[in-house]
């Protein structure tokens, strides 16, 4: 039997608030901010206790818009 995978929708992020940091993201909205993954988990279990971490998605936002290409010969 297949698992269904669920879409997951990640908003545009805003590098200049929530640059340096990392954020989590259930439905389509950031719902905890901070450079510390501990903290993040933190203000997600209280601010969703009933959702399951397996729903939520963790980011680390770059400080700055640079990308950097590696190319391989």
């Amino acid at each position: 039997m297949k698992q269904k995978k669920k879409k997951v929708i990640i908003p545009i992020i805003d590098v200049k608030k929530y640059g340096g940091k990392q954020v989590a993201i259930l439905n389509g909205k950031v719902i905890a901010v901070d450079r510390n993954l501990e903290e993040i988990i933190d203000q997600v279990k209280k601010s969703k206790p009933s959702c399951p971490l397996s729903e939520i998605h963790i980011f680390s936002v770059p400080k700055t818009l640079s990308v950097i290409y590696y190319a391989q010969n």
